[in-house]
């Protein structure tokens, strides 16, 4: 490297006047090629700042939803505690309503062991009845034969006292029953 000789103040003041220019342009440059970017920056900020507005917007939208749904499920979960209650009460019923149902079957089969019962002690009564309308068929049939035989035999009484052997003896049977007959 070589030194430069002093340089003259003004001609120094010229070069860094001329770079300073020079920079000046350079910044210039930069600058219109930042003006778009920076327009760009500030449409993006513009719509990010929408976005933010429509999500907050839907946070306190959403917000509201979740509190309704939060009272829903207040109201659900009640809601199920009292059909819960419902079941219980009807559960206790239903088991009530199973013992009472047991108990009019059990009352009922015994109702009905009593009916087979009766009824066979009515069958035995049909058939002691039909015996015995057989033993009264026979013995009006025996009746009727004896009532036959009483007639004949009165026939022939009222036939042998009509005799005239009979009205001759007569005095002998009176002595008889006198004197020692029956």
């Amino acid at each position: 490297m070589q030194s430069d000789p002093p340089a003259d103040p003004t001609h120094l003041l010229r070069q860094q006047l001329i770079l300073a220019q020079v920079r000046l342009m350079e910044l210039e440059d930069t600058r219109d090629e930042l003006v778009p970017r920076l327009a760009e920056s500030e449409q993006l900020l513009a719509e990010a700042q929408t976005l933010a507005d429509r999500k907050a917007d839907e946070t306190a939208h959403l917000g509201r939803v979740l509190a309704d749904l939060q009272a829903q499920a207040s109201h659900l979960r009640h809601v199920q505690h009292e059909t819960h209650l419902a079941l219980e009460e009807a559960r206790a019923r239903l088991a009530a309503l199973q013992q009472e149902l047991d108990g009019t079957r059990l009352a009922l089969e015994t109702g009905r062991q009593v009916q087979a019962a009766q009824q066979l002690k009515l069958a035995q009564a049909d058939q002691a009845l039909l015996a015995l309308r057989e033993e009264l068929h026979q013995a009006h049939a025996t009746a009727a034969q004896h009532a036959r035989r009483i007639g004949e035999l009165d026939h022939e009484r009222a036939a042998m006292k009509a005799s005239r052997s009979w009205r001759w003896t007569a005095w002998l049977r009176a002595v008889e029953r006198k004197f020692g007959g029956s």
